[in-house]
C-alpha cells in the first residue's frame, strides 16, 4: 500500500524577461507563507514567452489518476534571477488528502511541487519547463496525529499551516531506501491493530520528506532543463 495523492494547485508567478515586478492592485491580505527562490536556465532555447513559477498541488483521485487543482497566488519577481511567492490562503478544500478514505483519521495534507511553466494551465499537464528538484511545500489542515501514517511520513507531526520541506529521493539499495524500509519494519513489527499497521505506511513511498531547516528562509531554485534531466519530487 502507497499513500496516492499529491495535490495540484497551481499558484502561477508571471516572471517577464524584462524584470516588471508583477503586483496586483488588490491587497490580497496578510501571507500564510512567503518563500524566495530563483530560476536557473539550462535549455538549449529560450522558452517561447513569460514563465511563470507555479506551486503545482496534485490530488490523486486513485491509483492512476491525479487531478490538478490551479489557484493563482501573488508573487513579485524578475526572470530568471529570482521571485517571491506569497500564499495567502489555504488550498482548495478538493485537493487536500483525506486519509479517512482508507480509515485512518487524521488532518488533512496537501503537497505541492514549485514549477516553471509558460502558464497556469500548462503547469501539471506534462509541458512543465522546470521544477525545483529538492523541495515541496506542504499544507496541514489541523492538528496531527503523532502516531498516524503523516507523522511517519514527515518524521514527525507537523503543525497546522504551510511548510517549506525537504526531499531526498528514494534509491533501491541507497540511504534513503534503508533508512524507511528499517522505519516501517520496526513500526510494523510493533504494531497490534489494522490502524497501527495502515500507520506504517507512511515510510512507504518514493521519497523521505523532512522540515528544511530554514523553514520559510529556505532558498528555492527551480531548474529548468529538458524533462529528461529533471528529477520531480515523486512522494507517492
Amino acid at each position: 500500500m502507497q499513500i496516492r495523492s499529491i495535490l495540484s494547485l497551481a499558484l502561477p508567478v508571471l516572471l517577464a524577461a524584462c524584470g516588471d515586478a508583477q503586483v496586483g492592485s488588490d491587497y490580497p491580505g496578510e501571507s500564510l507563507l512567503t518563500v524566495q527562490g530563483t530560476i536557473v536556465n539550462e535549455l538549449d532555447e529560450a522558452p517561447a514567452g513569460p514563465v511563470d513559477a507555479v506551486l503545482v498541488w496534485n490530488s490523486v483521485t486513485s491509483d492512476t489518476e491525479n487531478e490538478n487543482f490551479p489557484v493563482r497566488t501573488t508573487v513579485t519577481g524578475s526572470f530568471p534571477a529570482s521571485f517571491t511567492l506569497s500564499i495567502h490562503e489555504p488550498p482548495p478544500e478538493i485537493s487536500l488528502n483525506d486519509l479517512g478514505e482508507i480509515g485512518l483519521v487524521d488532518s488533512r495534507v496537501g503537497i505541492a511541487t514549485v514549477e516553471a511553466a509558460l502558464s497556469e494551465d500548462s503547469a501539471g499537464e506534462g509541458s512543465e519547463l522546470g521544477v525545483d528538484e529538492h523541495h515541496v511545500i506542504v499544507y496541514v489542515e489541523s492538528e496531527m496525529d503523532e502516531d498516524g501514517l503523516w507523522s511517519n511520513f514527515f518524521g514527525g507531526p507537523l503543525s497546522p499551516g504551510f511548510h517549506v520541506m525537504d526531499v531526498s529521493p528514494r534509491e533501491p539499495g541507497g540511504e534513503v531506501d534503508a533508512e524507511l524500509q528499517a522505519a516501517f519494519d520496526a513500526c510494523n513489527a510493533e504494531a497490534t491493530t489494522e490502524a497501527q499497521r495502515n500507520a506504517c505506511y507512511g515510510y512507504d513511498v518514493k521519497l523521505k520528506i523532512r522540515p528544511s531547516a530554514g523553514g520559510a528562509s529556505t532558498t528555492l531554485t527551480v531548474r529548468m532543463a529538458p524533462s529528461e534531466d529533471l528529477k520531480y519530487p515523486d512522494w507517492h
